[in-house]
């Protein structure tokens, strides 16, 4: 997901939806791509509730990041028991 942007903090509600959606509709086959899209969801969604003091938008920010760290950790869990990427 390296076409996402690092600094979300100059778009506007609805840009922040169209760049969620335009990620939303791309394909993910790997955990990290999976993990990379959460992350990415958690910080437009933490954008999203800091500009408008939303607590659903927290809400879902926080369900991402949760997703994220979890797939994080399978993946850094499963490179530790096949060796570490020897």
């Amino acid at each position: 997901m390296s076409e996402n942007r690092t600094n979300l903090s100059a778009l506007t509600g609805p840009e922040l939806v169209r760049v969620f959606l335009d990620a939303y509709d791309q394909p993910r086959t790997t955990k990290a791509e999976r993990a990379e899209f959460f992350d990415f969801k958690s910080r437009i969604f933490a954008a999203i509730a800091e500009r408008d003091g939303n607590p659903d938008a927290a809400r879902f920010a926080a369900c991402a990041r949760a997703d994220s760290e979890l797939l994080w950790a399978e993946i850094a869990a499963s490179e530790a028991l096949n060796g570490g990427g020897r």
